[in-house]
């Protein structure tokens, strides 16, 4: 591989000689204002293994503990297998700014840039700081916004989620989102509606214990 970083080569070096052919879907997703969270998975065919369990390949082949302290407290990971392909999946331990993100992402070698002006939501990535070759069948960048995307270099949408083929390659990986304001007005309507509820409760209900007695 042309540029990946210690993280994933530690975990797939083994398993990249025995077959040649990874699969890796790297996932960003911009929750809000300064509120993203972001995942890697990487897996292979259980045919290119012969016999022996990923899990083996793992324990005998990689450091684990080395893999881990690399990680530290900005992922986890957990075994994927979903019948066909065997392979691991990181994600981001909790919701992150835009700089621990991109600080996240450094680990694998992806420089990553998110911003925002309020209006819409801008990511960014140098296509040459992620460079893929023939040891991967399948290498895909899926950026997914709160609302509509309203821009993107070449890619495919769904919905509000842009993929990006880093095997097709590009100088640089782009997308713009709406931001999403129907989260922020539902929030104001229904903190104005428990306010008016209170307001009413208070002016009536000693009114009403009065008529009571």
């Amino acid at each position: 591989m042309k540029r990946i970083m210690s993280v994933i080569a530690l975990a797939f070096a083994a398993v990249i000689a025995l077959s040649g052919c990874v699969n890796m879907n790297a996932e960003v997703d911009i929750l809000g204002k300064d509120k993203v969270a972001g995942a890697m998975q990487l897996t292979l065919h259980k045919s290119t293994l012969n016999g022996v369990s990923f899990e083996e390949v793992l324990n005998s082949q990689i450091d684990i503990e080395a893999m881990e302290q690399q990680l530290g407290d900005k992922w986890t990971y957990s075994n994927v297998d979903d019948g066909e392909n065997v392979g691991l999946r990181f994600e981001t331990t909790s919701p992150m700014t835009y700089v621990q993100l991109a600080d996240a992402f450094s680990l694998f070698g992806f420089e990553i840039n998110l911003s925002d002006d309020g209006q819409e939501y801008t990511f960014s990535m140098p296509g040459d700081k992620a460079a893929v070759d023939s040891s991967f069948t399948e290498a895909n960048l899926h950026v997914t916004f709160p609302g509509a995307v309203t821009s993107h270099t070449p890619g495919t949408v769904e919905h509000h989620t842009v993929t990006f083929d880093m095997i097709q390659g590009a100088a640089a990986y782009e997308a713009t989102g709406k931001v999403n304001h129907a989260m922020f007005y539902s929030a104001v309507f229904g903190g104005a509606l428990l306010v008016l509820s209170l307001v009413f409760v208070a002016a009536f209900a000693p009114k009403a214990a009065k008529e009571a007695h």
